[in-house]
């Protein structure tokens, strides 16, 4: 139970809670975020570092829970000796107000909603929600992004196309099973056919608890993605009927649906909101440690559907679009 509490906080706080507080691009101006807020931006800083070494790790056949919460604690080691153990946040940050009270209760109403019946099962092959699940798992028990099968390799040239017709494709050579492309039928390559944005926090998952973790996975993002939605929704309109939003999306049937059903749509739900908010502060606010922050996000949002290059085109646009009014462009 401690190791894996440990694990948890090594993926989805500690990295995140480091770099926020690290005394560089005015700390001061991100210390003045509400306490809720400041806890909700740690965990999305953890998930853009975390995301981004599996995937180092994965695309290096070298992919493990425990590697890739060694690479965390030694990033966020290096980092603290780096600012030589100045990460507090000093009198600029206010103390938890009567705000808190609001994401608290929408993770509440998440965990009620979303937990309190068993997640989809849905594993079957060439569903959109079992290549997903297979995706996460394949990740997890052979630390890699593909799959080299030696059955799919042991097949002769000459009778290759019995097995695997050639698909004319540029991507992939055939299909090995539906939702997995053979991508080289000589060394026998197999990869799932969806960005691998969501396997990876299956793989992360799996290594946290098993097959019930990795069912649960979609359930948390989820009630991440509510949170990103509060927050962004607070800064546009006011805490309260960003609360209103945030409570009436927790509840929604399809909220709760896709809480509880492997999809990939939930997490750009998250990663999306998330960037936007990130971008607001970057250009409106003209903080420059959030530039950075929400094209990280933007761009593991793209590794999730391809459909999020329009909501990048849109942030681009936005920024070209902040001289006009009287804000600088931002990296």
């Amino acid at each position: 139970m401690l190791s894996t509490a440990f694990a948890l906080a090594a993926v989805a706080y500690l990295p995140g809670a480091v770099i926020f507080r690290l005394p560089i691009a005015h700390r001061a101006k991100r210390a003045a975020l509400p306490a809720e807020e400041r806890g909700f931006w740690a965990v999305m800083l953890s998930v853009i570092v975390s995301t981004t070494t599996a995937f180092v790790l994965a695309g290096t056949n070298t992919y493990s829970l425990e590697a890739l919460v060694g690479c965390n604690v030694v990033l966020s080691t290096l980092l603290a000796l780096a600012s030589r153990g100045n990460l507090r946040l000093g009198t600029p940050a206010p103390r938890p107000g009567w705000t808190a009270v609001i994401p608290a209760a929408l993770v509440a109403a998440g965990v009620w909603m979303y937990f309190a019946t068993p997640a989809s099962e849905y594993v079957l092959g060439g569903r959109d929600p079992g290549v997903y699940m297979s995706e996460g798992i394949q990740i997890a028990q052979r630390r890699s992004l593909v799959t080299t099968d030696a059955i799919a390799a042991g097949v002769p040239a000459s009778e290759r196309d019995l097995f695997f017709p050639f698909y004319g494709e540029t991507g992939y050579y055939s299909l090995r099973f539906m939702g997995f492309h053979l991508r080289d039928p000589e060394t026998g390559t197999v990869s799932g056919q969806f960005p691998q944005g969501y396997p990876i926090w299956i793989a992360i998952a799996y290594g946290l608890d098993g097959l019930t973790g990795t069912r649960r996975a979609i359930a948390w993002w989820a009630i991440l993605g509510v949170l990103a939605v509060y927050f962004a929704g607070a800064r546009l309109i006011g805490s309260l009927p960003a609360a209103a939003a945030a409570g009436l999306l927790t509840v929604h049937v399809i909220q709760t649906w896709y809480a509880r059903y492997p999809n990939s749509e939930i997490v750009t739900q998250a990663l999306l909101f998330a960037s936007f908010l990130a971008h607001a502060y970057a250009h409106e606010d003209d903080d420059v440690f959030f530039g950075p922050v929400a094209a990280s996000l933007l761009g593991l949002a793209l590794l999730t559907r391809f459909p999020v290059v329009l909501a990048v085109g849109a942030a681009g646009a936005a920024s070209f679009l902040a001289p006009a009014s009287g804000h600088r462009l931002r990296a």
